[in-house]
């Protein structure tokens, strides 16, 4: 059978990927360094990117680095291609000599391949078939980020000239946005999104038939030099059809502002519209949510926090498997529901859609039609809700570029009522369908949907249309990063008083459902309203096959004040995975935040339950090639190789809430903090059962000044500071003598009659930190430290303590509490109380009593460095003897928590 050459193959993969939406394909161009294998067309007409791929035949490590080097060398020739180096497998070499049969061998074929960067050899190889490969042509990131980059600088030079001119208090006035001088700043970059969303959607309506008559944007351009009645004709002809969550905000944004002050942003913000707004529309992503949320004064008090788009596209396909539905059968995917409680600018919404769109096209074949499923996907399968008006009004926006035809009547997007009402009452959002089973009847007391006047109204007013249909029990799949900012700072856009009735209103629905559901009442903590999202999802989800997708941040997966919520999902779901990143430079999935986050993808149980898949990252995807490798593998089971560890923990462990597995890449690791769970009781005890621990740092702070006043009646001293440089043996000394504020002289003497020699550390960098408890010469307070202090006074146990805390058994205790960050720990006083510590009344603390009289005053290695630090080895023993278990055990454990990424501040595989 005679061989197939490299060159036939080429052309036939070409045929294949050309069959694909978005991608035109042409193999063997002819250049002047040699013909190019294939040769895609990313992109619109307008703004086509170049995607080279050269190809080898034979899978291994050798072709693969040829077919890299040679993609590489084609970047020079074109600043703005893209490179992806290919390798065929060897059978098909042997092809057949009809072209058909060629082409379905082809077709049905494993082929590797990895998109190749201008710099670096770090590639990331996929295995996959033709459909896979179009997926991630579709998805090349360089042309999201360079569209993404031309939209975020135009609209923020725009905004720039609008807020120099003296327009922001208009367009705050016109959007319905905060005034106050921080906020206008604010107020004039919102405005500049919204003119340029309705300009991207103005370009793509010249696709639409029935508005044919309408002046395309690139004739009004031409007439915006002398005035913009062309531009504001026009999007009122839009808005006389429909399309009113985009032109309303943008025609009201553009009424508030005199020709002369729109021209020049408006002009800018038109001219970059046609050229990219066709490209835009082919790259499925959310291209204004990280723009809009860093603009969005009030995120910070929503906690409404952008997923970024990697991460969306990552744990929408993590939840959409191919078991999901049959995805050859349009009819079956138009029955789904797919809801997000708190959609933002619909980043996750988008992210689900264009994953069914990827499985449809994959199950049906390339030639099947998108336009009626993107049709049936935005106006029957996707429902999103949010308290941020102007957010669903992007995403309306978001979801209809990719076919404009879409009937914004049909769109399930709701601006959910938040604070207080006309009727003096106050809703919270999309926490109001736990409320009431007529309420959840009855969404349109609830919500607001899309408007369809011409005029843009405030949220509270006419609600107009809702849908009849409860979404109770409604919906497939309940995808969703719901907010979490803390209680203390959240709803500040609000007065006080609204915010009191905001606060009662969401006690009154954690106790309605102290009766309906006591295990949901038990699940929500008031201080946090990312706890009530819980609940909510196991009310949307369909009781017999729905499933659960958030992301949450990972401190909710270990924190004790957590453990109701994680029995009551564990209880309503099973929990199939949990994504964790120890990659130390991207920690979160969210962007604008600083703390570790997970994902989390959970199904109604089967009879029978199973391990959760703990999947702790090595490094985040960087983009959606990289998203869609990663899915790929954790959904069929494949070994993560360089991506990272996996380890599975049973059902048991994870009904009682025990999910510790998250917080540690080697998995080693948390077997060994279960195995000093299985202690409590016999040989540890928690600490707050043999100590009082406290007062919290920032009560030291609340009451005490650290510079001395003469004026003061007295002086206490503090150990404010937790220097690593300074702070490097179990000894301690006040740092300052503080005075108490004026007016907290009373409060600060309360405070100061909890003074103890022997302190715990209450924030840390994993990194750096040397000592985690100290001995002090004489009592003092803390700021950065917390005063322990036995019940039954002892010294011998107070020195115990102290070495305890200093030991790896007792670094791991404090390694499963952090909060916030896995890298910058925060010990709130319950996790510091809940810490498992010697029992002297069920063991011998005398070795630990002896290792501190020995060690005190040796220097301790950073954490990172604690596999080499002979004064921890010391501690170490002593800690063995007194737990009975085997000294070369807490050795390990010792050389594991060196190399964890969170401790070790790089990434690196699991310890053998």
């Amino acid at each position: 059978m005679p061989h197939l050459r490299e060159e036939t193959l080429n052309s036939y993969l070409a045929l294949l990927l050309d069959r694909y939406e978005g991608i035109s394909a042409t193999a063997e161009i002819r250049s002047s360094t040699g013909a190019i294998d294939i040769t895609v067309v990313h992109g619109s007409a307008l703004a086509p990117v170049p995607i080279f791929i050269e190809a080898k035949i034979g899978d291994t490590p050798a072709k693969r680095r040829q077919a890299a080097r040679q993609a590489r060398s084609r970047l020079g020739a074109e600043p703005r291609s893209l490179a992806f180096g290919l390798c065929y497998p060897l059978h098909l070499r042997d092809g057949s000599v009809s072209a058909q049969a060629t082409q379905d061998a082809l077709a049905g074929s494993t082929i590797a391949f990895a998109p190749v960067r201008r710099y670096g050899n770090q590639l990331t190889w996929r295995e996959g078939s033709v459909a896979d490969l179009a997926d991630s042509l579709r998805n090349a990131d360089l042309s999201r980020q360079r569209v993404a980059d031309t939209v975020a600088h135009t609209v923020r030079e725009a905004a720039e000239m609008l807020y120099s001119c003296g327009c922001a208090a208009d367009l705050a006035s016109a959007l319905a946005l905060p005034k106050t001088s921080k906020d206008l700043k604010a107020a004039a970059l919102v405005a500049s999104l919204m003119l340029s969303n309705a300009s991207l959607l103005h370009h793509r309506l010249r696709l639409v038939q029935s508005l044919a008559d309408v002046t395309s944007l690139e004739t009004a351009l031409l007439e915006l030099e002398t005035s913009s009645s062309k531009i504001r004709d026009a999007w009122r002809a839009v808005l006389a059809v429909d399309y009113h969550p985009v032109f309303a905000p943008a025609l009201a944004a553009l009424n508030a502002l005199s020709d002369d002050d729109a021209r020049e942003p408006l002009r800018r913000i038109a001219e970059n519209a046609v050229a990219v707004a066709d490209e835009l529309a082919t790259l499925r992503f959310d291209h204004a949510g990280s723009l809009y949320h860093r603009l969005l004064a009030s995120a910070r008090y929503d906690g409404s926090f952008y997923t970024n788009n990697t991460s969306a596209v990552l744990l929408a396909r993590l939840a959409l498997t191919e078991e999901t539905t049959d995805w050859s059968d349009a009819d079956a995917i138009a029955d789904l529901k797919i809801i997000d409680p708190a959609c933002g600018t619909g980043t996750l919404l988008m992210a689900a859609m264009h994953a069914i769109r990827d499985r449809h096209e994959r199950a049906a074949g390339s030639q099947s039609d998108s336009d009626p499923l993107h049709l049936a996907l935005v106006e029957d399968v996707l429902y999103g809700l949010d308290i941020n008006r102007h957010g669903v009004q992007l995403a309306a926006c978001n979801l209809t570029l990719g076919n404009p035809r879409v009937d914004y009547r049909r769109m399930n997007l709701f601006t959910m009522r938040h604070g207080r009402q006309q009727d003096g009452a106050a809703r919270a959002g999309s926490l109001e369908f736990l409320a009431t089973a007529k309420d959840r009847r009855d969404i349109a007391s609830l919500a607001v949907p899309l408007p369809f006047t011409e005029e843009l109204k405030a949220e509270r007013a006419e609600p107009g249309a809702a849908p009849g249909e409860s979404l109770t029990g409604l919906f497939d799949l309940v995808i969703m990063n719901p907010p979490f900012t803390r209680n203390d700072i959240r709803n500040r856009q609000y007065g006080k008083e609204d915010r009191r009735l905001l606060q009662r209103r969401e006690i009154e629905i954690a106790a309605f459902l102290s009766d309906r559901d006591p295990s949901a009442f038990r699940a929500i903590d008031q201080t946090s309203v990312e706890s009530f999202f819980a609940p909510l999802a196991d009310v949307l989800a369909r009781v017999s096959a729905g499933s659960l997708a958030s992301v949450v941040p990972t401190t909710a997966l270990i924190g004790a004040s957590s453990v109701a919520k994680r029995k009551f999902l564990a209880e309503r779901f099973q929990i199939e995975t949990i994504v964790t990143s120890h990659d130390p430079e991207r920690i979160s999935f969210s962007e604008n935040t600083a703390i570790h986050e997970s994902l989390i993808v959970g199904r109604r149980p089967d009879q029978e339950r199973a391990p959760t898949r703990f999947v702790s990252l090595a490094r985040m995807p960087r983009d959606t090639h990289e998203a869609i490798l990663l899915s790929d593998r954790i959904n069929r089971r494949e070994p993560l190789g360089n991506w990272g560890t996996e380890h599975f923990w049973p059902w048991p462990r994870v009904r009682a809430g025990e999910w510790t597995a998250a917080q540690f890449f080697d998995g080693k690791l948390a077997h060994a903090i279960h195995d000093l769970a299985a202690l409590a009781e016999t040989r540890l005890v928690p600490a707050g059962d043999l100590c009082r621990i406290e007062p919290e740092g920032r009560r030291v702070r609340d009451a005490f000044v650290r510079e001395a006043s003469p004026d003061a009646p007295w002086k206490a001293p503090i150990l404010w500071d937790h220097s690593t440089q300074v702070q490097v043996t179990m000894e301690g000394e006040p740092d300052v003598f503080g005075t108490p504020k004026p007016g907290r002289v009373s409060y600060a003497g309360h405070l100061r009659a909890k003074s103890s020699r022997l302190l715990i550390v209450n924030r840390l960098r994993t990194n750096t930190v040397r000592v985690s408890a100290c001995f002090a010469s004489e009592p003092v307070l803390g700021s950065a430290w917390i005063p322990v202090t036995p019940v039954s006074p002892d010294p011998a146990f107070e020195h115990a303590l102290c070495a305890w805390w200093n030991s790896t058994p007792g670094i791991l205790t404090l390694l499963n509490s952090r909060a916030k960050a896995l890298d910058y720990a925060r010990f709130s006083l319950d996790s510091l109380r809940s810490l498992l510590v010697p029992d002297p009344s069920r063991v011998d603390i005398t070795p630990l009593a002896e290792a501190f009289a020995v060690t005190r005053a040796k220097d301790l290695n950073p954490w990172a460095q604690m596999h080499d630090c002979s004064t921890r080895a010391a501690i170490d023993q002593a800690a063995a003897r007194v737990l009975r278990i085997d000294g070369r055990t807490v050795a390990d454990w010792r050389r594991r928590i060196a190399c964890e990424p969170t401790v070790s501040g790089v990434p690196h595989r699991v310890a053998a």
